[in-house]
């Protein structure tokens, strides 16, 4: 992440994998982000515990796969206001099949 910082400087965004903060958890993405985990999206599955931990520890945005309830009593919270999201964000490669909630592996 500093190489691209370097190149890049702040004008870069870093999206995990599917379901990355459920499976490997929060702390390997701190990891891996280091200084620059506030740049990022941390897709956390159907985890609402992993998004909390996520933004609790200064990810930007995590997702959240999560009903209505959760949701609602999740982004009540200021600090979660605007930073759950429930889809992952449209790519600009045709090939992947994960831009709608329908849309499963």
């Amino acid at each position: 992440m500093d190489r691209i910082t370097r190149l890049k400087g702040n004008r870069f965004f870093a999206l995990s994998v599917e379901s990355a903060g459920s499976s490997f958890g929060v702390p390997w993405w701190l990891n891996v982000m280091g200084d620059h985990a506030g740049l990022s999206v941390l897709d956390c599955g159907a985890s609402p515990i992993a998004a909390r931990q996520a933004l609790d520890c200064g990810v930007g945005w995590a997702i959240c796969r999560v009903n209505a309830a959760q949701l609602r009593t999740l982004d009540s919270y200021d600090q979660y206001h605007g930073r759950l999201l429930t889809l992952r964000p449209p790519s600009s490669r045709i090939h992947n099949l994960r831009e709608h909630p329908h849309d499963s592996l």
